[in-house]
């Protein structure tokens, strides 16, 4: 799933504003949403949002593990939530790992961008990998050669360390 670098969320965004990775989210997995509920996910009640997202989850793996495997101990402390606040809180958890890099707010005292060793996709009908990922190209030069913007370059690096096996297996391995 090709993250829409076009989005306004990622264009608009400034540091000093809220970034809003839920809904930047939903917009990317929308075509997975639309395959569970034939529906937009804010068109939903809570209850079937929750367990659209739930499904999504349940096909879904970070580093070659289940997501519902990898954040095991985040969901036991939110067992006191309802589903629908179960279900979002993971999907904030994991959208923070993706879109960490468009986040201005979360840029560091030499302005480079928030990376994270996670790597997410969704299996599809096929068992299909289905990754998460930015590809975008930007003129550079006078000459107007396109290279890769450098959250591409990101997204490309992590893909090179998922397929050698470099990416942790476990959340504790990362913090």
């Amino acid at each position: 799933m090709l993250i829409n670098t076009d989005n306004a969320i990622i264009k608009y965004s400034d540091k000093g504003k809220p970034f809003p990775y839920d809904k930047l989210f939903y917009a990317t997995i929308e075509p997975y949403i639309l395959e569970f509920k034939n529906c937009r996910l804010d068109k939903l009640t809570e209850e079937d949002a929750a367990r659209c997202l739930a499904r999504i989850f349940k096909r879904m793996e970070v580093n070659d593990v289940p997501v519902l495997k990898f954040f095991k101990h985040d969901l036991e402390t939110m067992r006191d939530q309802s589903q629908y606040g179960k279900t979002t809180g993971l999907a904030e958890l994991i959208a923070r790992d993706i879109f960490c890099c468009f986040d201005k707010n979360r840029y560091d005292e030499n302005g480079e961008f928030a990376v994270c060793d996670r790597y997410y996709c969704i299996l599809d009908k096929d068992g299909n990998k289905d990754f998460i990922y930015a590809e975008e190209y930007a003129k550079t030069g006078r000459f107007g050669k396109k290279q890769l913007t450098p959250e591409s370059k990101y997204f490309k690096e992590l893909r090179s360390y998922y397929k050698l096996g470099k990416l942790p297996k476990e959340k504790e391995d990362w913090e």
